[in-house]
């Protein structure tokens, strides 16, 4: 059976939510579309979408027999602390994320490649993470307007990544140093909710980071007497909120 719906909206996650409240037993209030891919700001016209619709019990137990990542949860995530130090990384783990840069830097070259972009490679590896980098590109256009070109890039190869080895991607993508600036940025403007919270008492809520922007932020916190942090909401809009022990 098929049916056909048309939402509206002044974007397409607006118009995408719309659409889907009227299939599934939902307000529009209770329905996040997230649309990883390219951003679309002025858009216009038909776009078809397919869903499946399952049980909840169906996509959990499928879950647990797959290797791929679960939804982040709403409460704190337990991962989220400082990062391990490098040697508190075992061999196995460091393997791992040498055979993850390696993949992820094919990725990278085949895009360019595909894209016929100009690009170099720098690849660090972290203790808990590896970094590639694409540089000497000459143009913004693996970056996007507010990064969201470079998210999209992040989350196909998260995935492809996660499909070749079977496990959680500890991948992170940059280019032309644009995550390396957003994160001074993101550090600054923790600094700032860090002394208010210390001068008011009151908790402080920041704005949506990815996984790595929050442990980094989670580390800064943890060096001052006094005050705690946590993780709230769904990606991509899960936030750090600062607040008094």
């Amino acid at each position: 059976m098929s049916r056909t719906v048309h939402g509206r909206g002044q974007t397409l996650e607006e118009a995408l939510t719309t659409a889907v409240s009227e299939l599934l037993p939902a307000d529009e209030e209770q329905l996040a579309v997230r649309i990883d891919g390219a951003a679309t700001d002025d858009w216009s016209g038909v776009v078809r979408v397919e869903l499946e619709v399952v049980p909840s019990q169906v996509i959990s137990d499928t879950s647990e027999r797959s290797a791929a990542v679960p939804p982040a949860p709403v409460a704190e995530e337990q991962d989220e602390g400082p990062a391990p130090a490098v040697d508190a990384v075992d061999g196995d783990a460091a393997e791992e994320l040498d055979e993850e840069a390696d993949a992820a830097a094919d990725f990278l070259e085949g895009l360019l490649d595909a894209l016929d972009l100009p690009g170099d490679l720098k690849i660090r590896l972290h203790a808990d993470h590896a970094e590639l980098e694409v540089i000497d590109i000459g143009s913004g256009a693996l970056i996007g307007r507010r990064g969201q070109t470079l998210d999209a890039i992040q989350e196909l190869a998260r995935c492809s990544l996660q499909r070749q080895f079977q496990r959680r991607a500890r991948v992170k993508i940059d280019a032309e140093g644009y995550r390396a600036r957003r994160m001074e940025k993101l550090l600054e403007k923790a600094e700032e909710a860090i002394d208010t919270v210390l001068d008011t008492g009151e908790s402080e809520r920041l704005e949506p980071m990815d996984v790595f922007e929050r442990k980094a932020v989670h580390q800064l916190v943890g060096e001052v007497d006094g005050l705690t942090s946590r993780s709230q909401g769904r990606e991509p809009a899960r936030r750090v909120i600062i607040e008094q022990d």
